[in-house]
């Protein structure tokens, strides 16, 4: 008897053990999914290739019914609001309307949200159901340019998931020049010391762990492309307790995300979609309690949800949209026989058809001596057939006008030599020209291969003369300094006429006149691979090439006399 009620007293004491304990110890695994999107620029509706926000909104209420809303996050990491005439003619607020309706919980700022200018940016802002985010852009007096940087999602009983924003300092270059003065961009006085981000970017982190955030998201639209200086996977190497990077801007297509260590050696898992809305990504995490047990990242691709039904709410008032724009977007305005391409590995890297017909119809708008547009200013290939006039502003989306400066010889040169600078990599900054023609010059072969220099500028077939005075006809985004054409912000400028997309509709009409046009190339860049590099002139090739049979004639005159001595 005295054993049993030994073993009844130990139960007891074992069951109020129990019942202290917390009840995280008991709880079962939990998963948490985090959907993203980036780059989407403006593709909103569903159609060539995109989700769109109507089947989208499906997959997220899909995944939020197995699990619960509360375990599903919606992030998206910027270039959104801009890109398309559905986006455009709205100046963006159609796109917020659209995300309000998705059910968004965050948004990092893109570049191009600063297309529409700062104080559209905050009229977005406004209108916004969810935050968007940029802890690194500050106001002159030091406040931060948007409301919130960063927020607490309570994702389970047991998870805070804090997420931060950060945007890319190259917004200085690549959105105008001038919607971004007094503005102070996070990376240092020029936007290019990661140590100076990597700082500010601790200190988010930093933070939200303070305030109580078990995982830490890094919602960015800094990229991987290799001319960037700030990038994602660098800045994960200067950075701890990070635990999520979501990116967006280089248009990096990761199938299962990228594991990038940090300044520690533990990894974080970096995660991007491509661009266009052609995939959804998805991070989902296991938790057990408040530990972390998997984090794994896939792509869905716009193929694999062609069968899932659009949210009819959003895609009546997609329809809606485009019914009110239809009546501008739908004017024809001429007719090409042949494709004028405007792809984007394309027009960054070389001449085409549509980079020449865009800068000619700034040259024949303006008398210029000669144009200059930027490969990143063309955003879409027009077709064989009818040419409306959406088609042209899809082309031309970014509301830029037509400038003349008065330029020197030197400052073409300069201009074209850091515009091609990035070759053989896709650069927005690439330089299509009118009115003249210039020729690439790089060494190595394949992968190897580097540029050197711009060379045999001609202007009217004869080289240009750097000291003369000539007209150049460009756009206020590179007479602005944009995409790195500092040497265009001082020059005095002669003449500013309307919107580019404008004049590019006219031109378009022009050749229409008599029927279809055709277009092509015409050799205005080309590039010369050379084995062995001069320093610093086409000339100094000569000596060297000259220095070196010299040299390689005494050689043998010497060997030669060696012989004879040796001999005799």
């Amino acid at each position: 008897m005295k054993i049993l009620r030994k073993m009844m007293v130990a139960l007891l004491v074992i069951a109020l053990m129990v019942m202290l304990l917390p009840a995280s110890v008991f709880a079962a695994e939990e998963k948490v999914v985090i959907f993203h999107t980036n780059d989407i620029h403006g593709r909103a509706e569903g159609v060539d290739g995109a989700i769109g926000f109507a089947r989208y909104k499906t997959l997220i209420e899909l995944e939020k019914v197995a699990l619960s809303p509360q375990q599903v996050l919606d992030l998206d990491c910027g270039d959104v609001t801009h890109g398309t005439n559905f986006a455009t003619l709205s100046r963006g607020e159609n796109i917020i309307e659209l995300m309000n309706m998705v059910g968004v919980d965050a948004m990092a700022c893109g570049n191009h949200e600063f297309n529409y200018g700062p104080a559209q940016l905050k009229v977005l802002e406004s209108q916004a159901d969810f935050p968007i985010m940029a802890a690194n852009i500050t106001k002159a007096d030091a406040s931060s340019f948007f409301a919130v940087n960063s927020k607490i999602f309570e994702v389970t009983s047991d998870v805070k998931i804090g997420v931060f924003g950060l945007a890319t300092p190259e917004t200085r270059l690549k959105a105008m020049p001038s919607y971004t003065v007094g503005l102070d961009l996070g990376a240092g006085p020029n936007d290019k010391d990661l140590n100076v981000f990597a700082i500010l970017a601790q200190a988010q982190i930093d933070a939200l762990k303070a305030a109580g955030a078990d995982f830490i998201v890094a919602l960015g639209h800094l990229g991987v492309d290799s001319e960037s200086v700030i990038r994602s996977d660098h800045l994960i190497g200067k950075v701890q307790d990070l635990d999520l990077f979501v990116d967006g801007h280089s248009h990096t297509v990761m199938e299962t995300g990228k594991l990038i260590k940090d300044k520690t050696g533990q990894e974080v898992l970096l995660v991007q979609t491509g661009a266009h809305f052609a995939n959804a990504g998805k991070v989902t995490l296991t938790f057990d309690g408040k530990s972390l047990k998997s984090a794994t990242a896939e792509l869905i691709s716009d193929e694999k949800l062609a069968d899932l039904a659009a949210n009819e709410a959003i895609a009546n008032k997609i329809d809606d949209f485009n019914d009110a724009n239809e009546i501008v977007l739908g004017e024809i305005i001429g007719e090409t026989a042949v494709v004028l391409d405007g792809e984007r590995e394309q027009v960054r890297t070389g001449e085409t058809n549509l980079g020449n017909l865009v800068a000619d119809s700034l040259l024949n708008a303006t008398g210029a001596d000669v144009a200059l547009c930027n490969g990143g200013n063309i955003r879409e290939t027009i077709p064989v057939g009818k040419i409306t006039r959406g088609m042209a502003l899809d082309v031309l989306p970014f509301e830029n006008t037509v400038i003349v400066l008065r330029v020197t010889g030197q400052n073409i040169i300069d201009a074209l030599t850091v515009g091609a600078g990035a070759y053989p990599g896709t650069a927005g900054g690439f330089p299509h020209v009118a009115g003249m023609s210039y020729v690439i010059v790089t060494t190595g072969q394949g992968d190897k291969e580097t540029f050197v220099r711009v060379d045999d500028v001609k202007v009217a077939g004869k080289p240009i003369d750097p000291k003369a005075y000539y007209t150049l006809a460009t756009n206020d985004y590179l007479a602005d300094g944009g995409d790195g054409y500092t040497m265009l912000k001082g020059p005095e400028q002669l003449t500013l006429l309307g919107l580019m997309m404008d004049i590019f509709a006219d031109e378009v009409r022009s050749l229409s006149e008599d029927g279809p046009f055709t277009y092509g190339t015409e050799g205005r860049i080309t590039v010369k691979n050379v084995e062995i590099e001069e320093v610093v002139t086409g000339e100094t090739t000569v000596y060297l090439l000259a220095g070196g049979f010299f040299l390689a004639t005494a050689g043998l005159f010497l060997a030669l006399s060696r012989r004879k001595v040796e001999e005799s």
